[in-house]
């Protein structure tokens, strides 16, 4: 009860209640059983605990069973339905692998990467500008886009437009993870749209919470005519992710200040350079962690089947 206390109310300041209510329950419901074992028989205590340690090993055994199965399956299934390989490559493998045919191809490297950088004198809230992009992989394929003249996940063209008829800012579901293009909320939004409206503009990126997520407006909000922003606000993350942003003192600069600004427009090359340098210390790290998470993955397949 007191970790679970610690965990909802301290480490996460109350914003995951709603997640950790299950876990109150079962921590109350332990402590009632507890409480109520001193009344009872000793025959009937043991029936008791026969019973729940017969359900957990059968928990154990179907949880067992759907681990190994879900890892066979889904790539079959994948197979299936699209006719192609499931990709069980790494962000780093397949950047590797690509660099070879583009030496020009990025891994996203977005705003949330230097939230906590004190030793830089501005925030990119974007990513690397007129680059494909490797963004991530959770259906069996891996989502790549070419990024526009600032960094963000549009068609090019979109900026060069009079009218915008949605301007979009938010996190991860807004960048498109990890879908192809065409499967966005923006692009959605362009199709169903009719023909003489105005573009649509996607400003989101993986990470962001609402502070950067107002900063990105400040910075790119360029049109004189944009009929609707639409801001995507995640429940599950965003208020702790606007903890860590109120720490930034750049962040916190565009809450006390109206008229401030890092000017971004005019430094893409010094926000490219920096990403991609950022890029380059990423990769080497990746590529430390899955050696090590190689070398103890028995050690870390066990450690999730048992939680």
């Amino acid at each position: 009860m007191c970790y679970v206390f610690y965990r909802s109310q301290i480490f996460h300041k109350g914003t995951l209640f709603n997640y950790y209510i299950n876990y109150y329950v079962i921590a109350f419901l332990l402590i009632f059983l507890s409480f109520i074992s001193f009344f009872i028989p000793k025959k009937l205590k043991i029936n008791i605990t026969t019973v729940f340690l017969s359900i957990l090993i059968g928990m154990y055994l179907i949880e067992g069973y759907l681990s190994i199965n879900k890892k066979n399956l889904k790539p079959i299934i994948y197979k299936i339905n699209t006719g192609k390989n499931y990709d069980r490559r790494t962000n780093f493998q397949i950047y590797h692998d690509l660099k070879k045919e583009d030496p020009n191809i990025v891994v996203s490297i977005g705003p949330g990467y230097f939230i906590k950088d004190s030793d830089i004198n501005y925030l990119p809230l974007s990513g690397i500008s007129n680059r494909k992009t490797i963004l991530c992989n959770e259906g069996g394929y891996y989502a790549i886009y070419q990024s526009d003249r600032y960094g963000f996940n549009n068609p090019d063209e979109e900026w060069d437009k009079d009218d915008i008829e949605f301007l979009l800012v938010g996190d991860s579901y807004t960048h498109g993870c990890c879908v192809n293009r065409e499967d966005t909320i923006a692009s959605n939004l362009i199709n169903l749209k009719k023909k003489d409206q105005g573009g649509v503009l996607n400003l989101g990126y993986s990470g962001n919470g609402p502070l950067i997520e107002y900063a990105t407006l400040r910075e790119y909000l360029l049109f004189k005519n944009v009929k609707r922003v639409l801001w995507i606000y995640f429940e599950s993350n965003d208020l702790n992710e606007l903890n860590d942003e109120l720490n930034n003192q750049i962040l916190v600069n565009y809450l006390k200040d109206k008229n401030f600004t890092q000017n971004l427009i005019s430094r893409k090359q010094e926000i490219k350079k920096l990403l991609l340098k950022k890029l380059d210390e990423e990769i080497i790290i990746k590529e430390r962690e899955y050696n090590l998470e190689q070398e103890k993955f028995i050690g870390i397949g066990l450690s999730r089947f048992l939680k």
